[in-house]
This record gives structure tokens, sequence and C-alpha cells, in this order.
């Protein structure tokens, strides 16, 4: 089964927009909504993703410098 590509991630206080344009430009990502509670939805990629797909995504995503918490979109 396939699923949506975006996530909510929170962003540490002290990123830079160099940072954060170098992050979304490294994962194919864009701000799809923004600040609620400090987090913001990502959208990842163009395509719908299968569940081991979203696994590593997550994975490397909570192992980022300047993320706080990565989370699945509802």
């Amino acid at each position: 089964m396939r699923r949506a590509r975006s996530r909510w991630c929170g962003l540490r206080p002290d990123a830079r927009v160099a940072d954060i344009t170098a992050f979304l430009d490294t994962y194919h990502a864009s701000i799809v909504d923004g600040a609620k509670s400090g987090m913001f939805r990502l959208q990842f990629g163009g395509n719908a993703m299968s569940p081991q797909d979203i696994a590593g995504l997550m994975s490397k995503l909570q192992n980022e410098k300047i993320i706080s918490l990565a989370v699945a979109a509802q």
C-alpha cells in the first residue's frame, strides 16, 4: 500500500535559513503548511511512499541536526 508523503516536522529554534533550504533541497521537500505549535507540514517528493520508504525517511529525519521532532501527518 502506498501512503501520503507529508510529515509534520519541528525545526530547532537555532536553525538558519541556509540550513533549512539545504535540508529541503536534500529531501526534495517543500513546506505545505506552517508553524502550528512550532511544527511545519512538509511534503517529500512527488510520489506516494511505501511503508518501508516512510520508515526510512522518518529515521533519517530524526537524525537531522535541524529537526527537533518528526511525526506522521494525519
